[in-house]
């Protein structure tokens, strides 16, 4: 080839490269346009199965599994209620008598037992006349009403809201596991039964809310009979209360907490708390700090120019976590909120000329007074995620059942979900707490 030719070659390959180059700067560029359209339907609070953009998690170099002195969950190997021994006086090839054992070896094996027949049992009551008290009958440990025993209002209730079953495959599973002819209508009626015998539990669990010192509160929508409600929740450390209602008003939390509710509310930003410890003196609030980090991560991602500020966002979290640890005393934890506090009246200096970072500034001024709580009282969290996690469970189930049919379903929502809950919170097993109370 020659020189002359070898130079036009180069030219001409200079030159698909530099077509290349500017077709994959304007593919870029329209990328980046139609990402910026689609946040108009994400943003930082848009669950991730709802998210067109995913954040790439790169995978550990670290050797997988659990951490060094990590507690295991090995299963324990059950002891056996039965042994069989399988030992034989032929060969079962060829019949030639066996004379000698050689070894043996021992395995425990686990089964369920075969589907059995519901028991169905007559009782009869005596009643009696007393002189003194007049009808008297002979005590029982009977439900109050229905021909259903306790265990089959218990299981057939947590499949229903422990196991997030919908009524006809909890009817499926009782006619298959029990033999238990059950239908969908069944499963409600036995469902409505067991909230009526519970409500006093329920009702114990408000009274039980307003004696605690910290109360994470959410909320997320629902619909009932196609209409727009709220589920609202209120947790603490052991104890959690649902309850459905019309609106996400202020007269909901002083319906809960009531008027003279004394402690901390861990909570976003939504103006109701504010307006109800605006109402109430001795109330605090706590906002989350994880709400605020995913907005200001959200504008960051798609400016650039925002990443080191979110860095530094994130670096003011971290003294407010370690201030809060070790015990420190009183004043010590009054410095390190001065010295947070003016930590956060910088970023939000500096930011004042980032327009991206508007919306999410003016949400941390204005509620400025409550980022910092948790420093002086250290057994407040400094984020909501206990109460999110807690109403997660309500967001499954609002996936499978996808509105509520009337007023009786809510009630069995929230009595149902408050109880189970709570006692999972409290390490008590379920089905003999709710047995207990029929």
């Amino acid at each position: 080839m020659s020189l002359k030719n070898k130079d036009d070659l180069i030219e001409e390959l200079k030159k698909e490269n530099e077509k290349l180059r500017e077709e994959k700067e304007a593919l870029e560029k329209e990328n980046k346009e139609l990402k910026k359209i689609l946040t108009v339907f994400i943003n930082p609070h848009t669950p991730p199965s709802k998210q067109f953009f995913k954040k790439k998690v790169p995978r550990a170099s670290k050797k997988l599994g659990a951490p060094l002195g990590h507690k295991g969950a090995t299963r324990k190997m059950p002891q056996p209620t039965e042994t069989i021994k399988h030992f034989l006086t032929n060969c079962p090839n060829c019949n030639n008598f066996l004379k000698k054992l050689l070894y043996t070896e021992e395995r425990i094996i686990e089964e369920i037992p075969e589907p059995q027949p519901i028991k169905v049992t007559k009782h009869i009551i005596g009643f009696y006349n007393c002189k003194n008290c007049g009808i008297v009958t002979a005590k029982t440990d009977l439900p109050n009403e229905g021909s259903f025993g306790k265990n089959v209002l218990a299981q057939t209730t947590l499949m229903k809201y422990g196991d997030r079953l919908p009524a006809r495959k909890v009817a499926n599973t009782l006619n298959r596991t029990f033999l238990f002819e059950a239908t969908h209508s069944t499963v409600l009626n036995i469902v409505q039964r067991v909230v009526k015998a519970v409500q006093h539990a329920y009702e114990q669990l408000k009274i039980q809310i307003r004696n605690f010192f910290n109360v994470y509160i959410d909320e997320t929508g629902i619909k009932v009979q196609g209409k727009t409600f709220w589920i609202w929740i209120f947790t603490t450390l052991t104890t959690t209360l649902f309850v459905i209602r019309k609106s996400r008003h202020c007269k909901i939390v002083k319906e809960i907490l009531g008027e003279n509710f004394q402690g901390v509310i861990n909570c976003d930003g939504w103006e109701t708390y504010k307006t109800y410890k605006d109402s109430n003196d001795n109330v605090l609030l706590q906002r989350c700090w994880a709400h605020a980090k995913r907005e200001v991560e959200a504008v960051a991602e798609k400016y650039d120019e925002v990443k080191p500020l979110f860095k530094w966002f994130q670096d003011i979290y971290i003294m407010v976590c370690k201030a809060r640890e070790n015990g420190k005393p009183l004043y010590r934890r009054v410095k390190l909120k001065e010295k947070c506090e003016n930590e956060l009246r910088q970023w939000l200096d500096v930011t004042k000329s980032y327009k991206e970072l508007k919306t999410v500034r003016t949400k941390i001024e204005n509620g400025f007074e409550h980022w910092f709580t948790c420093i002086i009282h250290p057994e407040v969290e400094p984020t909501n995620n206990r109460a999110e996690r807690m109403l997660r469970e309500q967001v499954v189930i609002r996936k499978i059942t996808g509105t509520l049919r009337n007023e009786k379903g809510t009630t069995a929502n929230e009595t149902m979900m408050s109880l189970i809950t709570t006692w999972k919170q409290q390490n008590k097993n379920p089905f003999l707490e709710l047995r207990a109370l029929l």
